[in-house]
């Protein structure tokens, strides 16, 4: 009979609301990029140099591929890095294009937070 690791369940449970978490603020994220919320409801997730980031990219009028259409996220992978943190990769698509997103999450006492993001 095998005995159960009490290490691995936290860790899983860890990662899946990691992964949760990240795929909903992606999801947010691109509904902001597309302008169809204002970037105030991304302040609840985000660190504010993230969210200055994304102010940035709106003001410019610099989001990859606006014109293609709306944004909708297709994958999401994470990698941990230390505890507490995750490096993030998606792909979402516009029209018959597919884009990139980078970021980094962290995790805070209770929750996780996005402290960084990078759209291609």
């Amino acid at each position: 009979m095998r005995a159960s690791c009490p290490q691995a369940a936290p860790a899983a449970e860890t990662s899946a609301t990691a992964k949760r978490f990240t795929e909903q603020v992606l999801r947010l994220l691109l509904e902001v990029v597309d302008r169809r919320r204002s970037s105030t409801h991304l302040r609840a997730y985000t660190d504010a140099r993230a969210l200055a980031a994304v102010n940035t990219m709106l003001a410019q009028d610099s989001a990859p591929g606006r014109t293609l259409g709306s944004a909708t996220l297709t994958r999401v992978k994470l990698t941990p890095t230390q505890d507490g943190a995750a490096e993030v990769f998606a792909s979402y698509q516009r029209g018959p294009r597919t884009l990139a997103i980078a970021g980094r999450i962290e995790s805070t006492k209770d929750s996780w937070r996005l402290v960084a993001v990078r759209m291609f």
